[in-house]
């Protein structure tokens, strides 16, 4: 499964005539991803077939929430449902850096039939390792997780996430693990010598000139698939 990030009904279109599996709809990519405007969403949707994963994130200064930002969210979640998106993607944390299991039950619990994905925010935790496994407690209210396993790069944490799919893999039923951050067409064959993984999350990787200004590449896509396919 190879995810791709979008940010207007062009890339959504390309995407799905590049042979991407799901979208992962943000905007403000310059600030990590925001909450995508209702209009854009809903372009989005009606422009391609492919699963779009919204994003809840209503400001990038922190993953703690406020009041506030979490009416926000709440209402976000329901314009998701409202356009047709298949899931959210959604993370947060507390002021002392751990999950924070309240508002996660929250959504949860507001989210409905959509699929959920917990962002990089876990990559932000005070520690990776303990809110993994806070994570794991809420595994069969969430989809997938998408980290780098800690670092900035996703190639820099191997043998953490080649322990966590080895982990989601005895636990089908619970969620999987989607690798992001640093995962381009040039580096993916070195991700799956050492993962042998099936569920890739794609930014500025999948792009013709290497950064979002610039249109999804369909030989970067191809070859990104080829890869995860084998």
């Amino acid at each position: 499964m190879l995810e791709v990030i979008v940010q207007n009904a062009e890339d959504a279109k390309r995407a799905e005539a590049y042979g991407a599996n799901r979208m992962e709809v943000v905007s403000a990519i310059s600030e990590g991803g925001l909450t995508p405007s209702y209009g854009a969403i809903s372009e989005i949707v009606k422009s391609s077939k492919l699963e779009a994963m919204m994003m809840i994130r209503p400001h990038s200064f922190s993953f703690v929430y406020q009041e506030a930002d979490i009416r926000a969210m709440k209402r976000d979640i329901e314009v998701a449902k409202e356009v047709g998106a298949a899931g959210i993607v959604f993370g947060a944390l507390t002021k002392e850096g751990k999950i924070d299991t309240a508002l996660l039950e929250q959504v949860i619990k507001w989210k409905g039939p959509l699929k959920l994905t917990f962002h990089r925010a876990l990559e932000d935790a005070s520690d990776i390792e303990e809110a993994y496994q806070v994570l794991r407690s809420y595994g069969q209210d969430i989809d997938q997780i998408l980290t780098s396993g800690g670092t900035d790069s996703a190639l820099d944490s191997l043998p953490r996430l080649k322990r966590w799919i080895e982990d989601s893999r005895r636990m089908p039923d619970s969620f999987q693990i989607l690798v992001g951050s640093g995962v381009t067409s040039a580096n993916i064959a070195e991700f799956q010598e050492a993962l042998h993984h099936t569920d890739y999350h794609v930014g500025s990787g999948a792009r013709a000139e290497g950064h979002f200004a610039s249109p999804l590449d369909s030989q970067k896509l191809a070859t990104l698939k080829a890869h995860i396919l084998t």
